[in-house]
C-alpha cells in the first residue's frame, strides 16, 4: 500500500462525492464539498493509496486571520478524512506522517495548525503519529465541545533556499 498526497483542482472535486463517514465520525468533519465551500482561501487535497481516491483533507491559507490562537503565517488543515471503506488499514497514519514534507513543498509556512475534538482520541493519536505536537491549549467555541490545538513544524524540512526570509 502506497498513500500518496497531491493537490485537487476545484474541477476535480467530484473524485471525492462518494466519501462517506460513519456516523460516530460525522460530528467531527464535513465532507469535501462542505468544507471547500466554507472559505475563499482553502486548498483541497486528495489522499491516493495505490493512486486512487481515499481520502482528502483542506489547507486554509489564512487560519492565523480567523483563528486567535494561531501565530501569524501559520497554514491550517481545515479537515482532513479517510472515506469510510477506506478506513481500518492505517491509511490516515500513513497520510498524516505524508504531510509534513507535503506541506514544506507546497507552502511557504512555518507550521501547519489544526483542532482536534478530544472526543476524537483516534484522530489525536494519528496526527501525533505524523508529527504534530500538542501545544497544551484547548479551543472551547466548537459546537462539539473541546478541541486540542496541534502544530506540525514545516520551515526544518524545506529547503532553506526555497523559502522567503
Amino acid at each position: 500500500m502506497t498513500v500518496t498526497l497531491r493537490p485537487l483542482a476545484p474541477s476535480d472535486l467530484h473524485l471525492t462525492d462518494g466519501f462517506t463517514l460513519p456516523p460516530d465520525q460525522a460530528p467531527f468533519a464535513d465532507l469535501p464539498r462542505q468544507t471547500m465551500s466554507k472559505g475563499a482561501a482553502r486548498d483541497g487535497h486528495l489522499i491516493l493509496s495505490d493512486n486512487q481516491p481515499v481520502g482528502f483533507f483542506a489547507i486554509d491559507r489564512d487560519y492565523a486571520e480567523t483563528q486567535d490562537s494561531a501565530p501569524e503565517g501559520v497554514i491550517g488543515l481545515r479537515m482532513f478524512l479517510i472515506d469510510h471503506a477506506h478506513q481500518g488499514r492505517g491509511l490516515a497514519k500513513s497520510a498524516c506522517a505524508a504531510l509534513r514534507p507535503y506541506l514544506a513543498q507546497h507552502y511557504d509556512a512555518p507550521e501547519c495548525w489544526l483542532t482536534v475534538n478530544a472526543k476524537n482520541p483516534a484522530a489525536r493519536a494519528a496526527y501525533l503519529h505524523g508529527g504534530f505536537v500538542d501545544t497544551g491549549a484547548l479551543y472551547l467555541d466548537g459546537g462539539y465541545g473541546p478541541q486540542h490545538i496541534l502544530r506540525l513544524p514545516l520551515t526544518s524540512v524545506a529547503n532553506p533556499s526555497s523559502r522567503a526570509g
